[in-house]
């Protein structure tokens, strides 16, 4: 082992002074990485410019801390502090010219300064370094638009929204501003994809022009309309609340839901469960219970099928009842006839419920009714009512109502059951 042992004598001034080098650069190393960490540290965490400016000079290539001294200044709102804010932005720029974020602020503050040109170059470099970041092309869609260049600053704007879905509202806005409310336009300025549509139609209807959102929705395919069925619900039910009622049954139909049409009852034997209130159009609704009255599907008693509609009370004071309802969609200036059959088992009472057609629009007068059912306890018995819808009329209600009392103090007590509701035309004219 001895023979492969070296060994060096650093006597000599010249074998040391390599070593002495050698130490010294690695102070130097040391004593620059510490000034650049603290320098990154400070610039991180600067609330004020003296801070930021001591970053820089411990940290001189570090981009991060003239970032920030630029951040300061741009935003102290003092146009002076502006051309030093340009300034600390290139010289970070130099240092990372590959960061998108110092390239975006820059072109932001670029334009802030009055350069349009300067922060739309500022701003494509931004965009070109993050392609498929939606801020960069936000910014430079915006940029565009106040240098005039309408068509490119709506595509770079279009580009942004499909990176982030949640900024088509703002584009539709700033079409709608650009090009004075004119449809056509603005759909071409946002572009023609579902997404972009489905979206303009949720905007449309916000802004309550329906008939604009309706021409929309209606412009998009069957499977473009089944990816974003949230758009279609929402105008549906505005079409629905503004008393639109065949318009948004043609939409609903659209949308592939089945078991709804035009003259026809939906779930008429109480086959299918009732959603909560609100929660389907177009079929059975109970809302406004009131305390002593009961309203469930019963599969213990049926006159056709399986099911029925159970009503059970037990009321010993006075309550009113106009909970159980459905909307159905009909032709104006039509005779129809509605049946259904109703049993009752120890029903007490001297005002029980009776059936009766509304006109669909707001405050509708009523178009015929039934018979109350008979207290007391019975089989299954058939009821009709025959009707005349008017000349707008575009849907009825069928609503279960109880009759008023004579003296105002009716208590009630018992069951009701209710099935197999069918809406038919009736032969002969309208009057």
């Amino acid at each position: 082992m001895a023979d492969q042992i070296t060994f060096i004598n650093v006597r000599a001034v010249w074998l040391r002074l390599p070593l002495a080098v050698l130490a010294a650069a690695a102070l130097y190393g040391a004593w620059y990485g510490v000034r650049w960490c603290v320098g990154s540290t400070m610039a991180e965490w600067a609330q004020d410019l003296e801070t930021a400016e001591s970053a820089t000079r411990l940290a001189p290539a570090d981009p991060q801390s003239y970032l920030k001294v630029a951040r300061l200044r741009r935003v102290s709102f003092e146009p002076e502090e502006l051309p030093d804010a340009l300034r600390r932005y290139e010289q970070a720029a130099a240092l990372a010219p590959n960061d998108y974020l110092i390239w975006m602020e820059m072109g932001r503050a670029l334009g802030a300064a009055g350069d349009t040109e300067g922060g739309v170059r500022a701003l494509r470099r931004a965009a070109e370094l993050a392609p498929h970041y939606a801020q960069p092309r936000w910014h430079l869609g915006n940029a565009l638009l106040r240098a005039g260049r309408m068509d490119e600053a709506f595509a770079e704007l279009r580009r942004a929204a499909e990176a982030d879905p949640a900024l088509l509202a703002q584009v539709f806005n700033l079409a709608w501003q650009v090009y004075d409310q004119n449809m056509q336009q603005v759909v071409g300025a946002i572009g023609s994809t579902p997404l972009a549509r489905s979206q303009l139609t949720l905007v449309l209807v916000g802004r309550k022009q329906l008939d604009d959102a309706l021409a929309v929705w209606s412009s998009m395919s069957a499977e473009e309309k089944r990816l974003y069925p949230g758009a279609g619900e929402t105008l549906i039910r505005a079409l629905y609340g503004q008393g639109q009622h065949q318009t948004a049954l043609r939409a609903l139909g659209e949308q592939g839901v089945e078991g709804i049409a035009a003259e026809k009852m939906a779930n008429g034997g109480f086959e299918s469960d009732i959603g909560p209130a609100g929660a389907q159009l177009f079929q059975w609704q109970v809302a406004g219970l009131p305390p002593g009255a009961g309203v469930a599907i019963d599969s213990r008693a049926a006159h056709a099928g399986q099911r029925s509609l159970r009503v059970s009370f037990n009321a010993p004071s006075q309550i009113d009842f106009n909970s159980v309802s459905q909307l159905i969609v009909v032709q104006p200036s039509t005779r129809y006839r509605l049946t259904f059959f109703a049993r009752t088992e120890e029903l007490k009472s001297a005002a029980t419920l009776y059936t009766t057609v509304l006109d669909g629009s707001a405050g509708g007068v009523a178009l015929g009714s039934s018979a109350p059912v008979a207290s007391g306890t019975h089989d299954w018995q058939p009821a009709t009512i025959e009707f005349t819808t008017g000349p707008r009329t575009q849907s009825v209600v069928v609503r279960l109502s109880r009759v008023g009392c004579a003296d105002g103090v009716c208590p009630i007590f018992g069951k009701i059951w209710y099935d197999d509701f069918d809406l038919q035309r009736a032969a002969g004219n309208a009057r």
